[in-house]
Order: structure tokens, then sequence, then C-alpha cells
């Protein structure tokens, strides 16, 4: 169990600095899958050696070896929030695997192809938060290629018989409406609470909770992004009436109805009854 476990942290801290990739040039643009890396800075090509995921930034001490002007942070964050998460999602997808005890062959690689979406998914929501937190925008060609990605997935497990349609049906029902219910908002806002962006993200998120959990991340989003919002203000970084994004804390909600939302309903409902 530990061997896979540092494997997938490794893999998801590569991965964390492709995806550094992704939400910097989703949004100013440039190839993704191609074009060598190069510094914001002094604009020179980046050497293996400049690349290796959070040890060159302690290695260089957070600076270019080339201009020695600061690097970004967000850099071996990003890539250390993605190995721990791809590290995680390995063992909620093992012990999921262990306490259900596939036998199958064929099962196990359905289950294989579910490991796979959910780093998948884990990977999408870290770059929708970046580029939320970073340049305040929820790039289209992330969210609806996205979305394409969760339809085409959910569409095989029906036709392999592994779900049903009525349960995707149910899926992009509750989507729809929790879409229109943010566009109302950002319609009587005017794009003051929420923008456009916040509604085609709570789609693609509640396509890929599913219903109910939907409501689980979407409680989670306002309680933790209000708790976040007051104390920025009590520690004057805002002021009242300054938005916060949203991006990120429905993100951290998806997140979280995923791996523990259905808990998370359980508990409630038997608090309630």
């Amino acid at each position: 169990m530990i061997l896979p476990l540092i494997f997938f942290l490794i893999l998801g801290t590569a991965i964390g600095s492709f995806l550094n990739v992704v939400a910097y040039r989703s949004i100013h643009g440039g190839p993704i899958f191609s074009g060598r890396s190069v510094c914001p800075h002094c604009k020179h090509t980046l050497s293996a050696a400049d690349l290796i995921p959070v040890i060159s930034y302690i290695a260089l001490q957070g600076k270019c070896r080339y201009c020695k002007k600061k690097i970004s942070a967000q850099y071996p964050i990003v890539e250390a929030a993605a190995g721990l998460a791809f590290a995680f999602t390995y063992f909620y997808w093992w012990s999921r695997l262990e306490s259900i005890k596939y036998q199958v062959s064929s099962v196990m690689y359905l289950d294989i192809i579910s490991l796979i979406f959910l780093l998948f998914v884990v990977s999408v929501l870290i770059v929708l938060t970046v580029t939320d937190i970073v340049d305040g925008l929820l790039p289209n060609s992330i969210i609806l290629s996205s979305t394409a990605v969760v339809v085409v997935y959910k569409l095989f497990l029906v036709f392999i018989g592994a779900d049903t349609f009525s349960s995707l049906s149910v899926d992009l029902i509750s989507a729809f409406f929790t879409a229109l219910a943010f566009l109302a908002i950002v319609y009587v806002s005017r794009e003051k609470a929420l923008g456009g962006g916040d509604v085609k993200l709570v789609f693609l998120l509640g396509l890929i909770v599913g219903w109910p959990l939907v409501l689980i991340a979407l409680f989670l989003a306002f309680l933790t992004g209000g708790l976040v919002a007051v104390m920025l203000i009590l520690l004057g970084r805002k002021r009242l009436g300054q938005t916060v994004p949203l991006g990120p804390f429905l993100n951290l909600g998806a997140f979280i109805s995923i791996f523990w939302g259905q808990q998370l309903l359980d508990i409630y409902f038997r608090a309630i009854l």
C-alpha cells in the first residue's frame, strides 16, 4: 500500500506542474500540450533541472536560475496539493475496492477507469481553483471540455450497464436547475454576486457529484466561502460589499462531496429523523 501511495504522490506532483501550465495558458494563451516552459520574467527557456516539482523551487530558493527574480509560490503549492490529492484519491479508491472485494476481472477493469476519471476530476478542480484565485476567471475551454468528458464517462457507464439512464437524467436535470438558480442570481445581482463562469461551473460540478450530493457541495461552498469572507473582513483584507471568488469554494464543496458526501448526507438524515 505504501509504494502505490508514494507513486501517486510523485505522479500527482508531476501532473501538478502540468496543471500550472494549463491554468496559465488557458487564460493567457499559448499551446497547452506543446511549447517549452519559460521564466515569466526573463522568458528564458527552463531546463529539466528547473522543472522538478517542488524540489526545484526549494533548491533555487524560489528564484529564477537565470534572472534571479522571485518565482510565485503558486507553483510548488499546486504541485504539492496535486500530489496529496492524487495520493488520497488512490487511497480512497483502493479502500473502497477492498471493502467491496471485487473478484471479477471485468469489474476490476471498470474500477480502474473510475480511478482515472476521479484523478481527472481532481485535476480539473485544481485548475479551476487556480484560475479563479489568480485571475478571477473560470475559462470556458476547461469547463466545457470537462463537461463533455463527464457526459461521455457517464454515458459509458450506462452503456455497459454500470449505471442507469434514469440516474444520468436525474443528474442532468439537477445540474441544469442548479445552474438555472445561479443564473437567476447573476441576473438579479447584475453579476455583482456571481459571474457567468460560476453558472457553468456549478452545472459541471452538479453533473459530477450528482443528485442529491450537489446540495451538500453547495452548502459546504457557501458555508466555507462565508467563513473565509468574514475572516478577510475582520483581518482588513476585504471591505463590506467586496466579493470573494466563489469558484474555489464550489470546487472544495464538490471535492468533499465526492469522497464524503454520502456519509454527510447520512449523518444529516440521522440527525433529523
